[in-house]
């Protein structure tokens, strides 16, 4: 339970950094695109701490089916791949216009962090939606509902 504390601890800091950043970057600074992918970042930092959560309340395997689940870990890969993609695309310009990281509107760098924020809370959203199907036990699920009667 110590671990899930932690994740959920880490998911949290994640989700709030992203919103943050997006508000930041989006109103204040006009990096649009920096605060597009803080944003996306957060949110998929949200799912995982929503999944951590209800994992520690015990509560997973009533509010999430198995499909649902995987859904959820379908965002999370198309969040790293996006994620992946932009990032392989903000380091070849980045190599090629050698830009500051000032002015902040137009900087490429911090587009770069954000994407590979992206690309990490994608893998994160991903390897937890795995990590919690393996706690599924498909014979469980129907021989232990109180709520099915027997005819």
């Amino acid at each position: 339970m110590l671990r899930t504390k932690i994740h959920i601890a880490l998911s949290s800091i994640g989700l709030v950094l992203g919103v943050s950043a997006f508000i930041c970057f989006c109103i204040v600074y006009a990096n649009i695109e920096a605060g597009m992918w803080a944003l996306l970042s957060g949110i998929n930092a949200g799912l995982a701490l929503m999944l951590h959560c209800h994992y520690l309340k015990e509560s997973l395997h009533v509010n999430f089916s198995r499909k649902s689940l995987q859904y959820i870990g379908d965002i999370g890969i198309i969040g790293f791949v996006a994620g992946g993609a932009l990032m392989i695309f903000y380091i070849f310009l980045e190599i090629y216009y050698q830009t500051d990281v000032t002015p902040i509107e137009t900087s490429i760098i911090i587009r770069l962090v954000w994407s590979f924020m992206m690309t990490k809370w994608g893998i994160m959203l991903y390897w937890t939606t795995k990590k919690y199907l393996k706690t599924y036990n498909d014979h469980q699920l129907f021989s232990e509902n109180p709520n099915i009667e027997e005819t």
